[in-house]
């Protein structure tokens, strides 16, 4: 890759390019532009191109002279999700994608303060209080968190991260009663309309200082984060039940030990209370916020070691000053943006985003020592409390509840409950022998299960396992409840554990392809879609698990990718998806198939048409949606798709095609420069924008033509070759530049 630095003098973009300011203000900008706190800022990054029109350099190659196919390449490798540059750089890394989705079922934390806690947090600048300052701090956890799994074997990872949360019955309200698909919707028609450059308008700031544009499209991204981020508390799962509490105090309060006993009585008993499907037991983490700026350091020292005789070790002294910071502190740090933010947060911060931005007021900051304290102490909550928790919870309810069910024994009586529907006379004879078919655990009248019931703490351990990353644990005790859920018609329960299932298969980097049938893996996934849709009437979890199994299938590569592609075609057919969702979701299909390599290196089994074609109607689509940009970036994928199986480039064997393409190139470019306030009623004047493509498609023209007339004659059509993969090395460097 070649960084913004290091690159060379950069060419002249070609006449028509939609996103040619891309290539020539992106290094400076890069180097000028200050980090901002949320991606609606971030769309100020990079600006409208201001001569978007510029003659073609001479020695340019012709190829990046062709009507579309110049769009940059960091525009088309924004958009799309490709599988390669020319130079066999892998683009879209399956792997981070991968990343986000383990990422995105982090343990829940809640968070209770006092109030004295909250106020010192609103003097700081965060209105939220303080699970506001602390929250964005909790989704990477800084250095390597070491996890030991279920056989006693310990691995480091480096993006583990927790999810603080608001302790109360509804993690998320939200103030409209709007689906969440149609929230998600709008949240990525709000991206779209208001970044000033599409493609640059979700680039994360890390991204432009080091030059690393991401391979797979930011909006696809932002959808997915959106849209694993729907899902509040709920029965049928714990990934939002919290693992912990942190409960929180401040040097301020008069009376701090009476304090912390009220705010864990509200907890277990008041109106802090949680729901009763969620377990009542979890780990308090007792935190004094200590105020550098007006209290005195050794009566909170003092206070402190009261704290841990009273409550034990699950404590920590958090030192923070009060006053509010400004950028103009010499040591100020902004603070990061929240990754994981459901639809109707996102939309709400951008409203109040909007209004800060004109007081100019957008950005949070706090001081360098304040920043450095808060990262300890997550640190230390997470490493040093709730991973234990977790791990010990783990080996017990695998000891004491799913070893039983994996035993003979176990085994043997999930079998009788099975034999026993066909020996019994009626249901109620069934539940009454407690041999039959439903284990008189589920409550149906309400819809769940008790939270100390065999199936809540087999679900529990599972999810556990999960959020701890020992997917074989986690599989395995999916495969158990699945039956248990089936039989006591559980539904919601029956597909999140088919769900979950599929998910920690394709997850476990010990189960190699051979080892895995992706005719089970699939059958998984048929399952907990029709249970949700059908059932339950579902569709944010039916969107979620295909979404999840679209991704991993990818991942996997092989045949699999065929499978993603079709779980993509699902989707659109079920109609899970707003206008925008689909056109994602077209070039997701897209993605798989040109993800599908050939057999032994050859190109027998290779998926390249088919992901060209579908490029192509994501590049209508995105026209049809008033998107030049993006319709651009994926007319390039399609044409460098279609340049490894057609004869001669850019001649299709179908004239309808032919026809058709042409046709989309030439309303892409119109279309452009109407958004850039061309008249292109003025026909000389929208010829004289256009005029340098003419020529070079004309120049195509006679190429081909000499290469026909000679086609009798090898003498002739020999040099073609070489001048093809000239003008492919000659691009190389303008597409592999990021």
């Amino acid at each position: 890759m070649t960084s913004p630095g290091d690159a060379g003098p950069i060419k002249p973009p070609p006449s028509f390019s939609p996103g040619a300011s891309l290539v020539t203000r992106f290094p400076e900008k890069a180097q000028s532009s200050q980090p901002l706190n949320n991606n609606l800022a971030e769309s100020n990054i990079i600006s409208s191109p201001t001569v978007p029109f510029s003659p073609v350099s001479p020695a340019s190659p012709a190829r990046s002279a062709s009507p579309i196919r110049r769009v940059s390449s960091a525009a088309s490798q924004v958009a799309r999700s490709s599988i390669g540059s020319p130079l066999g750089v892998q683009l879209d890394s399956s792997d981070d994608v991968r990343s986000l989705i383990i990422r995105a079922f982090s343990p829940t934390v809640g968070v209770y303060a006092s109030e004295d806690t909250n106020e010192l947090a609103r003097q700081k600048g965060f209105k939220g209080g303080f699970r506001e300052l602390i929250r964005p701090f909790g989704e990477i956890i800084p250095g390597k968190v070491v996890i030991r799994d279920s056989n006693g074997s310990s691995r480091g990872w480096e993006d583990y991260g927790v999810r603080f949360v608001e302790l109360s019955a509804d993690q998320f309200p939200s103030a409209r009663n709007e689906s969440p698909l149609a929230q998600i919707e709008e949240v990525l028609e709000r991206h779209l309309d208001s970044a000033d450059d599409p493609v640059g308008g979700l680039l994360r700031p890390g991204a432009l200082a080091t030059g690393n544009i991401p391979p797979t499209s930011p909006f696809y991204k932002l959808f997915l984060r959106r849209l694993l981020s729907t899902s509040s508390s709920t029965p049928h799962e714990t990934f939002g039940h919290p693992v912990a509490c942190v409960i929180a105090i401040s040097s301020r309060n008069t009376a701090p030990l009476e304090s912390l006993r009220q705010l864990y009585a509200d907890t277990s008993q008041g109106y802090k209370k949680l729901p009763p499907w969620v377990h009542p037991e979890f780990l308090r983490y007792y935190v004094l916020v200590h105020d550098e700026d007006r209290d005195d350091i050794t009566e909170s020292t003092r206070l402190y070691d009261q704290m841990k005789r009273h409550f034990g070790l699950h404590c920590h002294l958090l030192r923070l000053r009060s006053n509010q910071c400004v950028v103009t502190d010499d040591d100020s740090v902004q603070v990061p943006p929240c990754e994981w933010l459901s639809p109707s947060e996102d939309l709400s911060k951008m409203g109040e985003t909007a209004t800060l931005i004109d007081l100019g007021t957008e950005a949070q900051y706090l001081f360098d020592s304040d920043v450095a304290a808060i990262k300890t102490f997550v640190r230390e909550l997470v490493a040093q409390s709730v991973i234990p928790y977790m791990e010990n919870r783990v080996a017990l309810w695998n000891d004491q509840v799913a070893s039983r069910r994996r035993g003979i024994s176990g085994r043997f009586m999930s079998m009788s409950r099975q034999w026993a529907r066909f020996g019994a006379g009626t249901r109620s004879s069934i539940a009454g022998s407690g041999l039959g078919g439903t284990s008189g655990n589920y409550d149906t009248t309400h819809g769940f299960y008790k939270p100390d019931a065999p199936e809540a703490l087999l679900r529990k351990l599972a999810d556990f396992a999960f959020m701890l990353r020992d997917w074989k644990l986690a599989s395995s005790t999916y495969e158990l409840l699945k039956t248990d859920f089936s039989n006591d018609k559980a539904w919601k329960y029956h597909a999140g554990a088919h769900e979950m299932c599929a998910v920690s298969m394709l997850l476990n980097p010990l189960s190699a392809s051979a080892k895995i049938k992706l005719e089970s893996v699939d059958q998984m996934f048929e399952t907990a879609c029709y249970s949700y849709l059908t059932r339950c009437s579902d569709a944010p979890n039916a969107l979620r698990s295909l979404s999840l199994g679209i991704e991993l299938l990818k991942s996997r590569g092989g045949s699999a990718t065929e499978s993603a592609a079709k779980w993509a075609m699902r989707v659109m057919d079920l109609g899970l998806v707003g206008p925008i969702g689909q056109i994602l979701f077209h070039e997701r299909i897209s993605a798989c198939y040109a993800s599908k390599t050939g057999t032994s290196g050859a190109k027998w089994g290779a998926r390249r048409r088919k992901a060209a074609m579908w490029s192509v109607l994501a590049a209508d689509a995105w026209q049809k949606h008033g998107k030049p940009t993006l319709a651009s970036a994926c007319l390039e994928e399609s044409d460098r798709l279609y340049a490894d199986v057609l004869k001669t480039e850019g001649v299709f064997p179908m004239p309808e095609m032919q026809a058709f393409i042409d046709g989309l190139k030439r309303a892409v470019k119109v279309e452009y420069l109407e958004s850039r306030g061309i008249d292109t009623t003025d026909e000389a004047a929208t010829a004289d924008q256009l005029g340098t493509e003419e020529t070079s498609e004309k120049l195509d023209q006679r190429q081909r033509g000499r290469s026909l007339i000679g086609a009798s004659n090898p003498l002739e059509a020999g040099p073609q070759i070489p001048v093809r993969l000239k003008r492919d090395e000659g691009k190389s460097p303008d597409d592999d530049f990021e």
